[in-house]
């Protein structure tokens, strides 16, 4: 009876380490599997159209040719949004299941035997919903220059799903989608 009630103990003990090791395992490997998508939609959707500063961006100039203003081509950016966004829903879809392994040992806090002992394997269900936004930035440059960049902002909510719990993952990503520099009158 000792025996059963030590053997029932420790198999919840583990049972009860693992689930935390893997709650980490996964959020650790779903911002991975997120934030590669994230970069891999967005830069393929920027490739296919092609996309440059001229086609996001108008520069107002006055009669000297001196540039007055930087205006946002609000029609490119929007379609760019969106365009971006679906192809990160896409490449997101490829990966509803995600499977890792986790050493028994690591529910202990052991990682040095993790090659020579068996692991459990887990699967989670992820979904996300990403949001894509665009940011203009100006930074200096130099002597009466600056410097302008779009940057696409991705933020990621997911939540992933496992056997007996569930947790949610937010990460974010930014890529530079277009600059220039703006050069004044030295």
């Amino acid at each position: 009876m000792v025996i059963l009630i030590t053997v029932s103990s420790l198999c919840i003990y583990i049972d009860y380490r693992l689930k935390k090791v893997a709650v980490s395992f996964a959020t650790s490997e779903a911002k991975s599997i997120i934030l590669d998508c994230a970069n891999v939609a967005a830069l393929s959707t920027l490739d296919a159209l092609n996309v440059n500063y001229y086609d996001m961006a108008v520069l107002k100039r006055n009669e000297q040719g001196l540039v007055t203003s930087v205006e946002i081509n609000s029609r490119e950016v929007n379609l760019f949004k969106s365009k971006i966004a679906s192809k990160v829903s896409e490449e997101l879809r490829k990966y509803n299941n995600v499977t890792f392994s986790i050493p028994l040992f690591a529910a202990f806090g052991c990682f040095y035997t993790a090659f020579y002992i068996p692991k459990f394997t887990y699967t989670v269900e992820l979904t996300t919903t990403a949001i894509t936004d665009f940011e203009s930035r100006f930074y200096s440059a130099g002597i009466n220059q600056v410097l302008h960049q779009i940057l696409i902002n991705i933020n990621l909510e997911s939540e992933l799903a496992m056997p007996y719990c569930k947790t949610d993952v937010s990460t974010k990503t930014s890529l530079i989608a277009a600059e220039t520099v703006i050069v004044g009158v030295v």
